[in-house]
């Protein structure tokens, strides 16, 4: 298999062992938790609509949601480690939530173990990521060829990017689900699993 052919796969086997993991019912303590999980839930599946994506050649949009994929992700965790009760009802009414660089602050903050990898994410690939889903110059360089428009313009480089931190925003869902679940066993598993990733 070529490097992006054995990506796909990787993701594919990635986004299976999450469904057989966590694919079960789950009681919450809180609206907060309820709120968050839907988060990270919705996190996952977007890993796994990227992948297929992907697979189909419709690398636009694809990529345009790792954006939406990041943004389920630190939602969940500010729900779940910063929101207070105030925050909470705004937020069910879809206004006052903080800004994103502030959300990440606040979470990183509120955590024991910091998540430096969300800051990196955002100062690294947020720009990247917006161009991605809001049509801007990241978004059509990638299609644009000498002479054509289309999926044959995207390099395999960035498709292995794309793929791989998708695959890593998933972990990191995986992990506090994990957390929710209160399942001790598989959140040690599952950060093993994040160390892995990070280090291939």
């Amino acid at each position: 298999m070529t490097d992006i052919e054995t990506q796909i796969q990787s993701q594919i086997d990635l986004s299976e062992w999450i469904n057989t993991h966590f694919s079960i019912k789950f009681e919450f303590a809180s609206e907060s938790a309820k709120l968050a999980f839907t988060c990270f839930d919705i996190t996952v599946e977007h890993h796994t609509s990227i992948v297929t994506l992907y697979n189909l050649k419709l690398f636009g949009s694809a990529f345009a949601l790792l954006r939406v994929q990041f943004e389920a992700l630190v939602r969940g965790l500010w729900l779940l480690n910063v929101a207070s009760e105030a925050d909470l009802t705004k937020f069910q009414s879809d206004k006052g939530v903080p800004g994103f660089g502030q959300m990440i602050k606040s979470i990183e903050n509120a955590r024991e173990i910091n998540y430096g990898t969300l800051s990196y994410l955002k100062e690294q690939q947020w720009s990247i990521f917006n161009s991605f889903t809001h049509t801007g110059i990241d978004a059509l360089s990638r299609r644009m060829g000498i002479e054509t428009t289309g999926y044959d313009n995207y390099s395999t480089e960035d498709g292995i990017r794309a793929l791989r931190y998708s695959g890593l925003i998933a972990l990191l869902s995986t992990a506090e689900l994990a957390l929710l679940k209160n399942d001790e066993g598989l959140a040690q598993h599952t950060i093993l699993t994040i160390n892995e990733y990070r280090a291939t």
